[in-house]
């Protein structure tokens, strides 16, 4: 498969006949499949470190072809690394505190470990803070965006502690999701495994398995967690039960990137039911959307921007 095409394929810009051959091709064999799978990789090591003008332009420079090759040897490098510390990519480090910092673009998503074994999937437009190692009594992180932790349990019980702009998580061994964006009105932690506490101000709330808690007008308010969508992302679904039409918009703008302008204000309450690959695109995810509810919408391109109307 044409390189440069799968490059289109990842950052949004293939067109629906591309992306549909691109499918195709994967499904029909698994040495396909695990090609894919690999310059996946290399594509979110690439766009980690900053240097993506080659896939990302229309127009080849001169001496593009030459150029080409030098910059793939040292992609493999980068690659290589990626894979062997499970995408334990950074691209800031403060070495007086020693803090790593990961910002994940926008449209894409990744998985690191730390240095105690925690596990950690950070999803589109997450920054993420981290020591190198964990000293002390506390193992501290922050997190502005959504992140699922597995958290490594310590014989000492060296508490983890997740730190965001709007509380705080406390744990000591187990699987759970926190989504706390800044820019955000929203704070909600969903735990799967385990037993975590919540800190918001002065209020403190203890979390079972299949329980989640939400910042509601400044106050903690628990509730059972009904299904496994919450942390349906790590694995590439897309997977939403009874969603607004607006608010899955809103969740779409983040997943992949882009700018969704909703046209018909009709539509904005529509529950919304589904299941997906995230590989499969936008394109694909409205036309889905379409067998139930009645709607048209365009996609420019160069504006990376969706009108629903």
């Amino acid at each position: 498969m044409d390189r440069e095409l799968l490059y289109r394929f990842f950052n949004g810009t293939a067109s629906e006949s591309e992306r549909i051959s691109i499918r195709k091709w994967a499904e029909a064999a698994p040495e396909n499949m695990q090609e894919l799978l690999k310059e996946r990789k290399l594509y979110t090591a690439i766009i980690l470190t900053g240097e993506r003008e080659a896939f990302t332009s229309s127009k080849a420079p001169v001496g593009y072809k030459r150029s080409y090759f030098v910059r793939w040897g040292q992609y493999a490098a980068v690659f290589l690394c990626a894979v062997l510390l499970t995408w334990f990519v950074s691209n800031r480090m403060d070495r007086a505190s020693s803090i790593m910092q990961i910002e994940v673009p926008l449209g894409q998503y990744m998985n690191l470990t730390l240095a105690d074994g925690t596990n950690v999937y950070l999803n589109s437009g997450t920054v993420f803070k981290y020591p190198t190692a964990f000293t002390g009594k506390e193992r501290k992180v922050e997190i502005d965006g959504e992140g699922f932790f597995k958290v490594t349990h310590q014989e000492n019980d060296v508490p983890f502690i997740v730190k965001t702009s709007k509380g705080n998580v406390r744990v000591l061994g187990t699987k759970f999701n926190v989504e706390a964006y800044k820019e955000k009105d929203q704070f909600e932690t969903s735990l799967i495994e385990g037993k975590v506490e919540v800190i918001a101000g002065d209020e403190r709330v203890i979390l079972n398995p299949n329980e989640k808690v939400l910042l509601v007008n400044g106050k903690l308010e628990k509730e059972s967690l009904y299904d496994s969508s919450c942390y349906s992302w790590t694995s590439g679904i897309i997977e939403f039960n009874n969603i607004r039409f607006e608010d899955l918009m809103g969740e779409f703008e983040k997943i992949y990137g882009v700018r969704i302008v909703i046209n018909n204000a009709d539509l904005k309450d529509n529950l919304c039911l589904g299941k997906f690959r995230r590989m499969d695109g936008l394109d694909y995810a409205l036309q889905v959307l379409q067998v139930d509810i009645p709607f048209e919408f365009q996609h420019d391109f160069e504006t990376k921007t969706f009108y629903i109307n």
